[in-house]
């Protein structure tokens, strides 16, 4: 009966220090996935003030005209310069219809500030979708609404999570706000 209680104290210790040694892993792997999401966060978010300096860099560069920056609805960024007024433009019409969202550069940096709040409230897909569309950024080298620059703007297929860039963009003022369909509460 002794040999039996000594194996069952054996076992139990044995099983003691293995429930000990999964807490420790597990506090471990709880401290890793933090300091991951804490990374990631600030990965995210140095990317979007990144893009929005080399958007600022290219307003800067531009000479004359009224700098525009455009979004497509993939999320694709354009720095361009209009001559006329917004409303009485054909082609920033156009856009407009085609769901491209024009922005002043005030504006983008509002963009830019939603989209950091987005990330700061841990939904990142869309955010990343916007930075992958953007990773090979360029400026248009002028806004000219020739059959080139209408080529290349075309809208290709919706991202994969159904997200838009006007879904973070303020709704100008006679309009009602953007719907947020994407971002449930």
């Amino acid at each position: 009966m002794g040999a039996v209680k000594d194996k069952v104290r054996d076992l139990v210790q044995m099983l003691d220090s293995g429930v000990e040694e999964a807490k420790s892993l597990v506090d471990t792997m709880h401290k890793l996935q933090i300091y991951l999401d804490a990374e990631s966060k600030t990965i995210i978010e140095a990317s979007l003030d990144r893009l929005l300096n080399r958007v600022r860099m290219e307003v800067d560069n531009l000479i004359g005209g009224s700098a525009r920056v455009l979004v497509s609805p993939e999320g694709r960024v354009t720095v361009g310069t209009t001559y006329s007024d917004e409303d009485s433009d054909s082609w920033l019409k156009r856009l407009k219809s085609q769901d491209f969202s024009i922005l002043r550069p005030d504006g983008f940096s509002a963009f830019i500030k939603s989209l950091k709040s987005e990330v700061a409230a841990g939904n990142w897909m869309p955010v990343i979708e916007f930075l992958r569309a953007n990773a090979k950024f360029e400026a248009a080298p002028a806004y000219l609404p020739t059959p080139a620059v209408r080529k290349a703007e075309q809208p290709s297929e919706p991202s994969s999570s159904g997200w838009k860039p006007s879904d973070f963009l303020p709704a100008l003022p006679p309009h009602p706000p953007l719907p947020r369909g994407l971002f449930k509460d």
